[in-house]
């Protein structure tokens, strides 16, 4: 089964899942960018306030075929309890056409099933099938506590993932 881990991070600790998700189940993975870089003092106003509307931002392209994938691993920080404006770009954009998808959050909170729902609605009219979720709690962890907490969710989420 060939899989890929699709994320957006602007803090980093979003890519440390993503890579490690990547590492563990020998995935390939690929990174949602924007194409304005934003103000890490401001992104969280600003882009909470966008996600909170469900607005996409502008995204550089991805030269990338799902067809070629199994399994797709969507990554996204929580902002306003929903995915991040490049999300809702990348999903807005995407065929996902029977495609499998698993959703993963990062987020310094506790509440994550609003951005849950809100994605599997966007990837399903995108003709996906979301078959499960996670999220890492992140806000004041270190690189090696990040790794740790993902391995966890793989180990207690995705047994048999697919």
């Amino acid at each position: 089964m060939k899989k890929l881990v699709v994320f957006y991070s602007l803090s980093g600790n979003t890519e440390i899942v993503a890579r490690t998700i990547a590492k563990e189940l020998k995935s390939d993975l690929c990174r949602v960018e924007e194409t304005r870089k934003r103000n890490r003092f401001l992104a969280y106003m600003t882009g909470g306030f966008a996600a909170f509307r469900d607005k996409c931002s502008e995204i550089k392209p991805i030269a990338l075929d799902l067809h070629d994938y199994d399994l797709i691993f969507l990554g996204s920080p929580v902002w306003a309890s929903r995915p991040v404006p490049a999300i809702n770009a990348f999903i807005s954009s995407t065929d996902f056409k029977n495609r499998k998808v698993i959703v993963f959050f990062t987020m310094g909170g506790e509440e994550y099933r609003k951005a849950v729902r809100n994605v599997t609605l966007k990837v399903e009219k995108r003709s996906g099938i979301v078959v499960d979720s996670f999220a890492v709690r992140t806000g004041k962890k270190n690189h090696e506590a990040i790794v740790k907490e993902t391995r966890k969710a793989i180990k207690s989420h995705l047994k048999h993932p697919g």
